[in-house]
């Protein structure tokens, strides 16, 4: 198989796996810090949604106990792709995936108007 048909088979696919996640986390800008929406999550990169629109280039997102480095590859309204400037360890993204289901039904029960169960 030549090179133009490998590079055509692997078009559009993703490098790596992604945990869909809708979690909050942090952005640190050069100007600013966001609280913003960790919507999925890989080794290389990461979609977040924004509360406003901000052209920053590079920045740093937090969630949890964890920190990256990261440029922005994409922009589609207040959803922006970012590229880490170091693949994530393994641990790091499991570690993310089994607290993020609890950190979520903390944030409902603890969110202002939240019902008692």
């Amino acid at each position: 198989m030549g090179e133009t048909a490998t590079r055509a088979r692997w078009f559009g696919r993703r490098q790596a796996p992604r945990f869909r996640l809708g979690m909050p986390a942090r952005l640190i800008t050069l100007d600013r810090t966001f609280s913003v929406v960790l919507d999925d999550l890989s080794q290389i990169g990461a979609r977040i949604t924004l509360p406003a629109s901000h052209d920053f280039v590079v920045g740093v997102l937090r969630w949890m106990d964890y920190h990256a480095f990261a440029d922005v590859r994409w922009r589609e309204g207040l959803a922006v792709g970012l590229e880490f400037a170091s693949p994530l360890e393994v641990e790091v993204l499991e570690e993310t995936r089994r607290h993020a289901p609890d950190l979520l039904t903390q944030l409902k029960h603890t969110a202002p108007g939240a019902r008692a169960c």
